[in-house]
Parts: structure tokens; C-alpha cells; sequence
């Protein structure tokens, strides 16, 4: 054994001599130079396609020489040496051993192209990724085992530089009073994707982002933390609320428009349409007032008189000042005031260039104040209102309008109204009671959109087949219009209209095969309404209980029924 590690035993009797078949069958490029560097053996390998010898197979290409002048010295390290064959730019590792003869020499190549281009690949991958990282509009982040960042972004998080969030706890840049994941991405144990957070900004706003991340555990299985990026969706999910609000803005305009435009008296055309404002808006109550003058007289300033009232509003003299206000101003668009603790909104009814009569909502401001949308809501509906108090200063009464809906064979709108009417009046000598049941079909209108107004006419015929089968001969049934109907039950009290409803519902279980999707099923909403004829309460009011409860189901998610509280109760 030598000092230096290697071993050469006795050699004196061994020959050192290469075979040259071995060099010739070598598995990586090989030659046998002399000492003028002329080559004497070589493989298939180190050959002139591979750019390892020169022009006519019996020199070194001029690299592979050069290389070769460097390494003279026995036990030099490997060189490197780039050569150009017949397939381009190939590199290769030299290895030169000295053989016995004096100036003769092996060397070995080993080919490094293709781990040298997988390296250079890959260093250039990683840099386009950070490149891209740096300059896409995610942040990039990662934690540590203790919770805390310990790796953010150059652009930060939430307004902060990444020194300050370096160490840092997430939690720390969280809103408190938004909800929040169940687990946080930043400390989770496993991947997640589009997890909803809210942050805040330095400068005081609310920011919300998606958040996707992986957990990092170590080589035992331990959790050492989390990497993950942010993506900002605020102006998506503001968007998304202004989309909802629109969405929102227009069903009530629709709901509340439909509703009053069907009534065929003037009268309780403007009744029912302070009503379902108040339920629509959310207000406390709804005051409609008119002209007394004719509308074909032109006036400078009209005179305004109470022809609605429905809920809790302010005193005469609230209402005078607010008018005063409204008139004195001249204004197009809605305005909001606050008189005697509640907060009106307010908003002139212009038909033909002329103010004909003014709507105030009120509301309570523990309820929440108006929005830009109620705004917007109110300015549409004065429009409805305004050509409502039109026809009201001209209508006449049609007496041979037609009772019957000729789709279902059921009673329309008028002639339900009108008989129940009737029958309202009757049960204040009676003094028994009676139960309003209003039914509005759930996702309805994906039907038509899906299957077209055929099958949307076929489902509300058999929905009228289910409440005509499952009601008596003394009871009232009605389609009110589009997919809301309507049934009086004679002399019933609470138990037995809700007994009525959960057979409706039983039967309407077979509605499931006129759905436009599954996730979206054909369902009933019901509202039911009690009246004791011991009370006070007028027939509007009456229905708008009804009207209120099936309200009340749509927004628990759809598909039962509520009671209405009794009169008065509200």
C-alpha cells in the first residue's frame, strides 16, 4: 500500500499492456494517442461525427488537442472540452492516463451534453418561474414550522413589505370581523384551493383573496410548515356583489311591478303596491300620495294628498315637511331624509313630464340604511307608480273582464280578488275564520329557459291539477299570474291550512320531473295567512301576511311554509 492510498502490489511479472479490443469495445469514446498525439486505436465513439477527431479520422480535433496540451501532467483532474459534431454542440469530460510506453497515452470521454442541457434547463426554468412569480399578480408566500412567514413575495402581502412579514404571524394580517376559513391555508395540513380570506390593508381597506397552498412535512412525517400563493379576486368579488345587488334589484322590481299591475282596481292597485314596497325594501312602512288636481291641467306645483298608507310611518306633519321638501327642490332622482328618528326615502311619480304623486319609504335606522340600489330600485319603481296613479284618475272599472285563466281553467287574479272580496265581507257577519294560502313555484323559470314555455305551461297546468285535486268545492283556487297561485280555504283555522299546505307539498313531490336542473329542483314555496274576523285587519293587510310568510320561506331556502304572525302581531 502506497502513502498515498493506492495499491500496486507486485508488478514486476504483470503486463500492463491495454488490449486493443478493449479499447476499441470501451462503452464510452476511448482512444490510444502516441507521443505526437496522433491517435492509434479509437472506438466508434470518439470519432469525427461526435467532433472528437479531426477531418480524415487519424488526429485529435483541434479542441480535443488543445485540451490535451493542458493535461500533460499525470493525475490532473478531468477537463472539459466543447467540441462541435455532426448533431451540433456536444461536450464532453476528459480523462488522459499515461500508458507504459513513454508519450503514450488513453483517453477516455465521457459525454456530459445532455446533463449539462438538463442543468441549464433547469436553471433557466427556475428563473423564468421566479421571473414569472415576481411579476404575476399572485403573492407567493411560505411559512415556517412556528407559524410565521419566512418567505414572502417582493411585492408583499396586503401593503406590507416582505421584511416587515418576515417572522410574522399570518393571523396578523387577517380582518377580524370577516369570515374567515375553518383552516387557515397558512398553517394547513393539507392542500387546499380557493380558500376565501379577508385581509386588511395598510391604508384601511378590506381586501379578499383566494388562497392555494400545500403543507411541507420533513423526511419523519413532521409538518414544517406551508407554501402557497394569494390571489387577489376583490374587484371580482365586489363586482360579484354588484352583479347580485343588480340581480336582486331587478326581482323585486319585477316581483313588487307584477304584483299591483294585476290588480284590476286602481285602488288597490296603489294598496298593494305600498305594501309589497315595504316587504320589497325592507322598510317599516310605504306612503303613496296623489294629485288632486286633473292630470291634463297644468300646474307649477301639484297638490299632494295621502291615497295609501300601509305600515308604520311618520305623523302628518312629517310627511308635510318631507313633501315640502321634495317639491321645493324639484328633484328627479330619490332623495333620503331623516325626521323624527326613522330615515325616508323619498321620490317624486313623474308621468309625461309631470309630477302626478310621490312614494315615501320608511324605515327604521337600526334596520340599516339605504343603499345606492334602493336608490336605483325606488327611481325604476316611481316610474310603475306614477303610470299606476295615471290609470287610476282615468280607469273605469271593466266589468265583463274575464275571470277564468285560460292556461289552467283556474281563477285569475280579478276573479279571485273579486270573490274573496266577497267573502271577506261575509265573514265579518259570520265571524268564522278563514285561511290565504299563496304558493310560488321555486326555480320556475329555469323550466321555460331550459325546456321551453311549453313544458313551463305544462308544469303549471299540473300544479293546478295538484291544488284543484287536493281543495274542496266551497274553496277558492287561483294561478295569480306567471308561477304564483292562490287558494281560500273557507272556514279554517291554522291547523287545518297547514295541514292543506303539507299536502301540497306531499303532492307537489312529483314536480321533480319538470325541473330545469337537479341542482336546481321544481319546489313550493307557501305563505299562509289566519284572519279572525274578531280583529281589525283589512283584506290588504290580509294578503299581505300571506304575501309576507311565502317571502319569508323563499329566503329560509325554498320549498315549505311559514304562518304568518297574526294581525297586529308585527
Amino acid at each position: 500500500m502506497a502513502r498515498d492510498g493506492t495499491f500496486d502490489g507486485d508488478v514486476a511479472d504483470v503486463d500492463l499492456r491495454l488490449d486493443a479490443d478493449a479499447v476499441r469495445s470501451c462503452g464510452e469514446p476511448a482512444c490510444i494517442i502516441d507521443p505526437e498525439a496522433r491517435v492509434v486505436i479509437a472506438n466508434g465513439l470518439f470519432s469525427e461525427k461526435n467532433g472528437l477527431l479531426a477531418t480524415g479520422g487519424t488526429h485529435l480535433s483541434g479542441p480535443v488537442a488543445a485540451c490535451l496540451d493542458q493535461s500533460r501532467s499525470p493525475g490532473q483532474p478531468a477537463r472539459r472540452v466543447e467540441v462541435t459534431g455532426h448533431t451540433g454542440p456536444r461536450i464532453f469530460d476528459l480523462f488522459v492516463m499515461p500508458l507504459v510506453l513513454p508519450g503514450w497515452r488513453l483517453v477516455l470521454a465521457a459525454d456530459r451534453s445532455v446533463d449539462l442541457s438538463l442543468q441549464n434547463a433547469l436553471v433557466t426554468s427556475r428563473a423564468r418561474f421566479k421571473t414569472l412569480v415576481e411579476v404575476s399578480s399572485d403573492y407567493a408566500w411560505e411559512t415556517a414550522a412556528d407559524g410565521t412567514f419566512s418567505m414572502v413575495t417582493p411585492k408583499g402581502l396586503a401593503g406590507v413589505s416582505p421584511r416587515d412579514l418576515i417572522g410574522s404571524r399570518p393571523n396578523e394580517l387577517l380582518e377580524p370581523t370577516a369570515p374567515q376559513a375553518a383552516i387557515s391555508p397558512f398553517s394547513t395540513p393539507v392542500a387546499v384551493e380557493n380558500v376565501e380570506i379577508w385581509m386588511r390593508h395598510v391604508d384601511g381597506g378590506l381586501l379578499c383573496f383566494e388562497v392555494s397552498a400545500v403543507p411541507l412535512y420533513d423526511e419523519r412525517g413532521d409538518w414544517r410548515g406551508a407554501r402557497g400563493v394569494c390571489r387577489d379576486v376583490t374587484e371580482a368579488r365586489r363586482h360579484q356583489r354588484f352583479l347580485a345587488e343588480q340581480r336582486n334589484r331587478e326581482r323585486i322590481f319585477q316581483r313588487i311591478t307584477n304584483v299591483f299591475r294585476h290588480e284590476a282596481d286602481p285602488n288597490d292597485m296603489l294598496q298593494v303596491a305600498a305594501s309589497t314596497s315595504t316587504h320589497g325594501f325592507g322598510a317599516s312602512g310605504c306612503q303613496i300620495f296623489t294629485t288632486v288636481l286633473r292630470l291634463d291641467v297644468p300646474i307649477s306645483r301639484p297638490q299632494l294628498t295621502l291615497t295609501v298608507s300601509f305600515g308604520n310611518v311618520g305623523t302628518p306633519d312629517q310627511t308635510e315637511a318631507l313633501l315640502d321638501n321634495l317639491l321645493d327642490e324639484k328633484r328627479e332622482q330619490p332623495l333620503v331624509a331623516d325626521i323624527g328618528g326613522q330615515s325616508v326615502m323619498i321620490a317624486g311619480a313623474v308621468y309625461g313630464g309631470r309630477m302626478v304623486g310621490a312614494v315615501l319609504l320608511w324605515r327604521n335606522p337600526s334596520h340599516g340604511a339605504w343603499t345606492d340600489g334602493d336608490l336605483q330600485l325606488l327611481s325604476s319603481l316611481s316610474g310603475q307608480i306614477a303610470a299606476a296613479i295615471e290609470q287610476r284618475a282615468s280607469y273605469r272599472l271593466l266589468l265583463d273582464a274575464s275571470r277564468t285563466d285560460p292556461l289552467t281553467g283556474l281563477l285569475n287574479r280579478r276573479g279571485f280578488y273579486d270573490e274573496m272580496k266577497r267573502r271577506f265581507k261575509r265573514l265579518q257577519r259570520d265571524v268564522k275564520t278563514a285561511a290565504l294560502v299563496y304558493l310560488d313555484l321555486d326555480n320556475f323559470k329555469l323550466v321555460n329557459d331550459l325546456h321551453g314555455h311549453a313544458k313551463g305551461d305544462e308544469t303549471l297546468s299540473f300544479l293546478a291539477d295538484i291544488l284543484r285535486n287536493n281543495t274542496r268545492s266551497t274553496d277558492l283556487v287561483a294561478r295569480l299570474g306567471g308561477d304564483e297561485f292562490a287558494v281560500w280555504l273557507d272556514n279554517a283555522d291554522e291547523a287545518v291550512a297547514i295541514n292543506r299546505a303539507q299536502v301540497f307539498l306531499a303532492a307537489a313531490g312529483a314536480l321533480i320531473s319538470y325541473s330545469g336542473a337537479p341542482d336546481r329542483p321544481l319546489k313550493l314555496s307557501i305563505g299562509i295567512a289566519i284572519h279572525d274576523p274578531k280583529t281589525a285587519e283589512g283584506i290588504n293587510e290580509f294578503v299581505s301576511r300571506a304575501d309576507m310568510a311565502m317571502y319569508a320561506v323563499k329566503r329560509a331556502g325554498k320549498g315549505s311554509y311559514a304562518v304568518a304572525p297574526p294581525a297586529g302581531a308585527r
